[in-house]
Formats: C-alpha cells, structure tokens, sequence
C-alpha cells in the first residue's frame, strides 16, 4: 500500500533490526512472487534462494520473524478491500499472464514495461487499479467469479461496501482483551 504522506518509496527491509537495501524493480519482485508461490505449493519443501533480492549485503536470517521484512516488502498489506469470501484467491498469474499485464499497462496508463523502470510499490498500485476496460480486467474478473447468483442488488451493494470500508479501529476492550490474550503466550 503506497503512503502518499510519505515521501519516498521504500528501498530497505528490516532484517533483525536492521536495514538491508533491496532491488526495488517490479521484475525482481514479480520473480520472487512467482518463486515464492511456487515454494509454497511445494509444501515449503527446500530452500526459496533470495539473495537476488537485495542489493549490496545479504542479511544472515536466524529466525522466522526475521523474513517479516522480504514479505511485508513483496506483498504490502492491503486494508481494504476485506472479505471472508474469495480470501487468498489468486486472479494474477504474472508466469502466464505477462502479455495481458504488459497490454493493460500500455492501454490504460500509457507505460511500456518493457522499456520502463518501475518499483515494485508503484507496479503493484497501477495493478490494484486495472479496469474492467483491459483485457487484463475481464480476465481478472472471471477468475473472481463465483458463481453466487445475486438476487438482492442491494444486498450485493451492502456486501461491497462492507469490503471497501476501513477496517475499523479496535475498541480499549477489544485491545484488552488482545493483551490477555497474547499473555497466555509469552
């Protein structure tokens, strides 16, 4: 999720405290979004080579949190939109899709990827954007499709709104409640 407020795009991740410079093209993390998909079908089996990621030292990993960084990096978090519903589905195939992304971006921003450097932050915002209007779009739609037949329109609208409001702010006895709960872990 880009931050407007902020200037700047991201170019670092924290790695046991510490900040590691990382390749910031959409390509690398396209990569390493198709490898990682790829490694996680597997089960997790074997190793997931990183160190293409980064640009001048390769942190030493000593603990799981310690890829918080990579992740949060490769696939930000996205406050909306939120659903119980189609959670997790996967509606971009960067591996066969690459002729309907590189058509999209060039029909409705006017960016050739081929010729054009791009964060990846940027890269992904424009993609969160597509339209029904691109090949790309209507692909992405089908693959989202569910097969529910709406028969209250409103209703549908309801469930939408629902998806695309901020996520709302946890009340002092949610958070308490929170806290006694991660206690019983520590």
């Amino acid at each position: 999720m880009l931050i407007l407020t902020e200037k700047g795009l991201p170019n670092t991740v924290m790695v046991g405290g510490e900040p590691f410079s990382v390749k910031t093209d959409y390509r690398i993390w396209m990569r390493f979004a198709m490898e990682y998909q790829e490694w996680a079908k597997s089960g997790m089996h074997g190793t997931l080579d990183i160190r293409y990621l980064f640009c001048n030292f390769i942190p030493c990993f000593t603990c799981p949190e310690d890829y918080r960084g990579i992740m949060d990096f490769a696939f930000p978090p996205q406050a909306v939109p939120h659903s119980d519903s189609g959670a997790g589905e996967q509606l971009i195939f960067y591996d066969i899709d690459g002729d309907y992304i590189y058509a999209a971006f060039l029909q409705q921003y006017g960016i050739d990827l081929i010729d054009k450097e791009l964060h990846w932050h940027k890269f992904l915002a424009l993609m969160y954007g597509i339209t029904d209007n691109t090949k790309l779009g209507s692909i992405m739609s089908y693959r989202a499709y569910t097969g529910e037949n709406v028969k209250d329109v409103a209703a549908q609208y309801r469930k939408l709104k629902e998806a695309w409001l901020p996520p709302a702010e946890p009340t002092e006895e949610e958070l308490l409640e929170e806290e006694r709960f991660n206690h019983f872990f520590e």
